[in-house]
This record gives C-alpha cells, sequence and structure tokens, in this order.
C-alpha cells in the first residue's frame, strides 16, 4: 500500500514538473520570437548609431548595395563576396559601416548614449567617476 501511494505521488511530482518546464520553455520561445519581430519591425538593421557610410569612400570595386543602416561586418561581407583578398583586406581595415564616434567624425558619444548617462548620473545622486 505504502508503495502504492508512493509511486503515485512520485508520478504527480514528475507530471506536474514536466507541465511547468513544458510552460516555460514554451514562454521563453514565445519571447524569442517577439523580440526577433520587434526587431525586424524596427526595420533599422544597424541600430540607432550614427555610422559612417560615405559613398566616395565606402566603394569597394566589389560594388556593395547595402540598404539601411549597415555595419562595418555588412560592408565586408559584402566585399568579400567579390573574393578579391586585397579589397576585402581594404574593406576590413576601412571605416565603413564603424560608429560615427569610433572613427572621430561624430564629436562625441550618441544622444541615446548621453540620456544613459545623464540618468546614470541622478540615480548616483550626480556623482561622477573619473
Amino acid at each position: 500500500m505504502r508503495r502504492g501511494i508512493l509511486t503515485f505521488t512520485a508520478m504527480l511530482v514528475l507530471g506536474a514538473s514536466g507541465i511547468a518546464t513544458a510552460g516555460v520553455v514554451t514562454t521563453a520561445r514565445a519571447q524569442k520570437e517577439e523580440a526577433n519581430e520587434h526587431e525586424q519591425d524596427a526595420g533599422v538593421h544597424g541600430g540607432p548609431i550614427e555610422r559612417f557610410q560615405e559613398a566616395g569612400s565606402c566603394d569597394a570595386t566589389a560594388g556593395p548595395s547595402l540598404d539601411g543602416n549597415w555595419t562595418h561586418g555588412d560592408y565586408v561581407s559584402a566585399v568579400a563576396a567579390g573574393g578579391n583578398p586585397a579589397e576585402i583586406r581594404a574593406a576590413a581595415h576601412s571605416d565603413c559601416g564603424k560608429p560615427m564616434v569610433s572613427v572621430d567624425h561624430g564629436g562625441g558619444p550618441p544622444d541615446h548614449a548621453l540620456e544613459h548617462m545623464a540618468a546614470g548620473k541622478a540615480h548616483a545622486g550626480g556623482e561622477t567617476r573619473d
């Protein structure tokens, strides 16, 4: 009799934990899919960061036709599709697609970074670190 109750209890616990696990996995998948949809809906591949994309400077012989706010990786990949090692090397060393602040063309952090910094200072009581 005890063995039957113990077996029943164990099966009940395992069943409940299986249902709970399935619920967590389903929720995690749904959240991941929602995040992917939101990212795609945003329509800005490189995010809100202003990037160096000057036409004269970023026209490799492979002639990448990149749309939107493309990144440095997008640029190098497009050039690499041409297969010319010298062009790939030049593209990899170029500033094309990099954030403006990293190539010293923007003069400082982007607006959203300044907002985060200001919010952090307000939260910390206005103190800053050097």
